[in-house]
């Protein structure tokens, strides 16, 4: 038995329990098992605990962010001691399957959603890198991006949208434009690379990009923020939006019947194959997680607050356990 963080019911954070008699998982043909040593807060996390995204059974342990080794193999491709990085189908509220949940001592992945964690960076950290990573990368790769495409990110101080801002210039070789409230400006343009950063507290991106379009434009926060974007989207552009709790039907509907630009609704697909290429970035320190605060898995409760309220830079971190 070990331990693990679920839920029974859906509610405020106190419904999330840490328990000690979590069977450890049992992993099939294909699968590994792995010690974790850290996993991370995603918003997807705090809307299956508060029930905005009904689970489709309980109790479910959340998370899909893994971190660790692997203690046990029935892959050809890992073996036991490998270091390693997934997203599993745990963070998805419609998966069963509770031995993919990561907020545990142990969780099971299948070997095409691994990728070797990057050499140089503690796996302490590296649980808050691939659900944005992913999430990021497959938002960009819809935009059919060139070389010199102009990118316009939304919250570009986030979890998904520092992640967004590099590899949008490491990757795409992308012109990339993000907004940000006044405290991030600096580091969005100095430390993540973007070309230009918009305080959306001071200017209106709509009226200062209503000549200059954009090919592509990833947000994470819909609602008006949607409705202006799609005045600066160039002609054949794409508008990428991550779901969110202001994902509206009908625009939805409506933007699907477009007929020179393309409307996409990003839901993050486990990938092995593109987290090696964003670990083989953050090895080379092309990119980087940044981390806005750590909690131990005994202090669940008060991560799913911090990630919940706060505005932060980069990356909510849940520990789990330590590599030296």
């Amino acid at each position: 038995m070990v331990h693990a963080v679920l839920i029974r019911r859906t509610g405020p954070p106190d419904v999330l329990e840490l328990v000690d008699d979590y069977e450890k998982p049992t992993i099939s043909d294909g699968e590994v098992l792995v010690q974790q040593v850290s996993t991370s807060v995603n918003p997807v996390d705090y809307k299956i605990r508060d029930g905005s995204l009904k689970p489709k059974s309980l109790p479910k342990v959340l998370g899909g962010d893994l971190a660790g080794f692997v203690t046990e193999s029935k892959s050809s491709k890992w073996k036991k001691g490998d270091r390693v990085i997934a997203l599993t189908e745990g963070f998805h509220w419609d998966n069963e399957e509770n031995k993919y949940g990561s907020y545990a001592d142990y969780t099971a992945s299948k070997e095409e959603w691994l990728a070797k964690a990057p050499y140089g960076i503690l796996l302490n950290i590296l649980g808050g890198v691939p659900l944005v990573g992913m999430t990021a990368m497959q938002a960009l790769e819809s935009g059919n991006l060139k070389p010199g495409a102009r990118v316009l990110v939304h919250g570009g101080a986030g979890g998904v949208g520092h992640m967004v801002v590099q590899l949008a210039k490491v990757h795409f070789k992308a012109y990339v434009v993000a907004t940000a409230g006044p405290a991030n400006q600096t580091y969005i343009k100095e430390e993540l690379g973007a070309d230009e950063v918009l305080n959306y507290k001071e200017e209106d991106f709509a009226e200062k990009y209503k000549d200059k379009p954009f090919d592509l434009v990833i947000d994470p926060i819909g609602g008006v923020v949607e409705d202006k974007s799609y005045t600066v989207l160039g002609q054949h552009g794409t508008y990428t939006h991550i779901l969110n709790n202001n994902t509206n039907e009908d625009k939805i509907k409506a933007g699907k019947q477009w007929k020179d630009r393309k409307y996409v609704v990003i839901l993050v697909q486990p990938n092995g194959k593109q987290l090696s290429i964003i670990s083989g970035y953050l090895e080379n320190a092309d990119i980087k997680l940044f981390v806005d605060k750590i909690f131990w898995l005994k202090d669940i409760r008060e991560a799913h607050e911090y990630a919940k309220k706060q505005h932060f830079r980069g990356k909510v971190i849940v520990q789990i356990s330590h590599e030296e």
